[in-house]
């Protein structure tokens, strides 16, 4: 118990479980798991994670209104993929600048 709240395990674990990583060209067209690149080594590749992992002290409770447009993003909506840097950090684009 920290802060008088109760970690939520089950949950993180859940959101890690749901963390895949795909093989990208250079460019970031994605690949099948059973297709890779002939020459990778010269073209270079691409690591795309799906539905990164955030360890998160506490989870929030997610009320679910009933009269939701499903087809309205809301703004500022978390994207549920980033690349791979090579220091191994997570960025928006390929090749692109590192999330802070």
């Amino acid at each position: 118990m920290l802060l008088f709240q109760f970690p939520e395990w089950s949950e993180d674990l859940t959101d890690w479980n749901r963390e895949m990583h795909v093989k990208c060209t250079y460019n970031g067209v994605q690949l099948s798991e059973t297709e890779f690149l002939k020459n990778w080594l010269t073209d270079g590749i691409q690591i795309k994670i799906l539905f990164p992992f955030c360890l998160k002290p506490w989870h929030r409770f997610k009320l679910q209104p009933s009269h939701k447009d499903p087809m309205k993003k809301k703004k500022g909506q978390k994207n549920d993929f980033c690349f791979l840097t090579v220091w191994g950090m997570e960025t928006e684009l390929p090749f692109g600048s590192p999330r802070k």
